[in-house]
């Protein structure tokens, strides 16, 4: 391969390989279409970029979390990254599909906007060729140049928005009711990363969203995996390990700095999440960057 593209090609198979990763939220790894052999395999394997499939015609088998999925043409399947999976072509129609592989904190909630989640993995497309245009635009920007970047990533996220576009047209009240709460819960989101530092009730995160405090948490749990509660607290204590970095800074100015008007109870929280003391975390950092470091043997 050229150093300056990223291209693959074969017979069967077209596709990107090695993308650069410049966006945290939400970032393309891996595309392709590819015309599969019969019991053409993939797995069972662990990826840690999530991937989406999207079945232009024939047919396969997915087996993930010990359920099988018989799957046909248009149709898509998720497989989320940490997660084993084995897809199998048919022996005698096998499939022709389309991928995209992807990461980032965004990855869960735009699967779950797109009618996606690790319980439901499967779900019916109604515009395969839409959706082929756009992976079809990411391939063609193969070349190792910013602006063909800036166009790959652009098709990337029409890729994105025209399949949670497919969901929404297909007009289900459980994609409508998914929609909603993934926005939920990205408000949540949001709002946490950005007001940590102050007194925040979940209870009246959910009055100012205009929703009970059991859907807002049902919701967070949903996308995110852990209590909008869970989320916070994590969010104050990995900025609170950070602050006390500084020798200037007392236990009670970090307390207050991530939302704690009590020490006490800052130091209690600190020592559930980190297993220490705030004193007895910074002189283990302290320590740590005291210590003279060895050279390895040639």
């Amino acid at each position: 391969m050229p150093e300056d593209e990223l291209l693959i090609k074969a017979a069967r198979f077209v596709g990107l390989d090695g993308v650069r990763k410049s966006a945290i939220d939400l970032a393309l790894s891996y595309c392709g279409i590819q015309q599969c052999s019969p019991l053409h395999n993939n797995g069972p394997e662990i990826r840690d970029t999530s991937f989406i499939h999207i079945i232009r015609s024939g047919k396969g088998v997915l087996k993930m979390d010990g359920r099988e999925y018989h799957l046909q043409s248009n149709q898509a399947f998720l497989i989320p990254a940490g997660v084993k999976a084995q897809y199998t072509a048919d022996k005698n129609d096998p499939w022709h599909y389309m991928w995209v592989g992807f990461s980032g904190l965004m990855s869960e909630e735009s699967m779950a906007m797109a009618g996606f989640s690790r319980e439901h993995p499967v779900r019916s497309v109604l515009n395969v060729q839409q959706l082929l245009k756009d992976v079809e635009g990411m391939i063609e920007t193969y070349h190792l140049t910013f602006t063909n970047e800036l166009r790959r990533n652009g098709c990337f996220f029409h890729f994105i928005s025209h399949l949670i576009e497919d969901y929404q047209a297909q007009g289900t009240l459980e994609g409508l009711s998914n929609l909603q709460c993934a926005q939920y819960a990205r408000k949540a989101y949001h709002f946490i990363m950005e007001h940590f530092s102050e007194q925040i009730k979940i209870q009246e995160l959910a009055e100012q969203f205009g929703v009970s405090r059991n859907y807002l948490y049902a919701c967070f749990k949903e996308v995110y995996k852990v209590s909008p509660k869970q989320f916070l607290n994590a969010v104050r204590m990995e900025h609170a390990s950070s602050l006390l970095l500084s020798k200037y800074l007392y236990v009670s100015q970090v307390a207050h700095q991530v939302g704690f008007e009590d020490e006490l109870a800052f130091s209690k929280a600190f020592k559930e999440f980190h297993h220490l003391s705030p004193t007895e975390f910074r002189k283990q950092l302290h320590s740590l960057a005291a210590s003279p470091t060895k050279e390895n043997p040639q």
